[in-house]
């Protein structure tokens, strides 16, 4: 039996389900995440260790896990916060706002980044958050991609696989930053939103905390909101070294999506067809997309 709170409850609502967790809402007031799988677990119990610690240092409302529901071996099944409202910040319902209110919703992720950066890593450490090692990952990423992916490939895109990998490594920007707690997958799913005041209200699913580069955090904005919100956010954001930041998200964003092709062939799913249509895509239009990612953001 699972050790659970006295509730009596009155209503259960289905809200998502992601690759580690079911999500369900209770009595119309507490979310109940239940883990999938260990790895799940695992992030559930960083959440519930390191949550309620950050909460009071946000602007905005993030999760603050109060309940670990754990079976008879003592391992955690489920954990439940009160709920947090709002809608999320599609990228469509961004480009909708007037300017103004673009810009105060990308300013107020830019404070919380600020504030979420800004974090004593010693309570993320004792709470076992992981610490990335870029140059491992990416040197592992670079074999996997010559043993997996280049039989499926053409030249081209082959090449444009050792240079951006290879790239990255030589330039030592897998070492030049500081270390800070980030979030981990700042998607629009994950920024929540009210549409009377027009503003952000709330970060959710920190189930990807992690220890590394701050360009990783804006590799999300970049990729799934684009130029206008990611420029309008680095003015409220700490602007020191932006070129080497800019840089690294760049990189960062071509390597996820080298690592979004090899996973996709490896699990063998649906995805592999976008994934390769991507790659391509991204190969031809490096050099144009890598200018304006910098003019954008007030960078020549």
């Amino acid at each position: 039996m699972l050790a659970c709170p006295k509730w009596k409850v009155k209503s259960i609502r289905y809200l998502d389900e992601g690759d580690f967790c079911w999500t369900y809402l209770i009595n119309d007031g507490w979310v109940c995440r239940f883990g999938k799988h260990d790895a799940a677990r695992q992030s559930l119990r960083r959440e519930y260790c390191l949550l309620p610690s950050l909460a009071g240092q946000f602007t905005l409302k993030i999760p603050s896990p109060q309940i670990a529901g754990m079976d008879d071996q003592g391992e955690l099944r489920f954990t439940a916060y009160p709920f947090v409202p709002g809608i999320s910040l599609s990228q469509e319902r961004y480009l909708s706002l007037d300017a103004t209110s673009r810009t105060h919703c990308a300013q107020q992720v830019a404070t919380f980044l600020t504030q979420l950066h800004a974090s004593n890593l010693l309570t993320a450490n004792t709470c076992s958050v992981p610490v990335q090692n870029y140059a491992e990952q990416y040197s592992d990423l670079l074999l996997r991609s010559r043993a997996e992916l280049y039989p499926t490939l053409n030249k081209p895109e082959r090449y444009f696989i050792e240079q951006a990998i290879s790239k990255y490594l030589e330039s030592a920007n897998a070492q030049a930053f500081h270390p800070v707690l980030l979030h981990g997958d700042l998607s629009p799913d994950h920024v929540l939103f009210d549409e009377r005041s027009k503003s952000v209200t709330a970060i959710i699913d920190f189930g990807d905390m992690m220890i590394g580069d701050p360009a990783w955090d804006l590799l999300f904005i970049y990729e799934d909101y684009g130029l206008d919100f990611l420029s309008r956010l680095l003015n409220g954001y700490p602007r020191q070294e932006l070129i080497s930041l800019l840089h690294r998200v760049y990189q960062h964003y071509l390597i996820a999506a080298i690592d979004w092709a090899v996973g996709s062939l490896l699990r063998s799913d649906d995805e592999f067809t976008a994934a390769i249509a991507q790659l391509h895509l991204i190969r031809i239009q490096e050099e144009q997309h890598r200018q304006a990612l910098f003019s954008a953001c007030g960078v020549a």
